[in-house]
């Protein structure tokens, strides 16, 4: 029963991601390529900000950011 529970739950996130996308597109009027590319680098900075907490304490505490 919990596999099922577990597979609800990731349908769920999918779909919910989905509409957080599909929001996001909007309010930007951004094409969804252009998303695309936004919430993957988004990822790929959350990854990073991870690898540097886990490379020691006060590591990931601080980003630089360029707008």
């Amino acid at each position: 029963m919990s596999s099922v529970n577990a597979a609800m739950q990731n349908q769920i996130a999918s779909i919910q991601q989905a509409l957080s996308i599909s929001g996001m597109q909007k309010a930007m009027g951004q094409s969804a390529d252009q998303v695309s590319k936004l919430v993957e680098g988004m990822k790929e900075t959350s990854q990073a900000v991870q690898q540097a907490r886990a490379a020691g304490p006060g590591r990931g505490q601080n980003i630089n950011l360029m707008a």
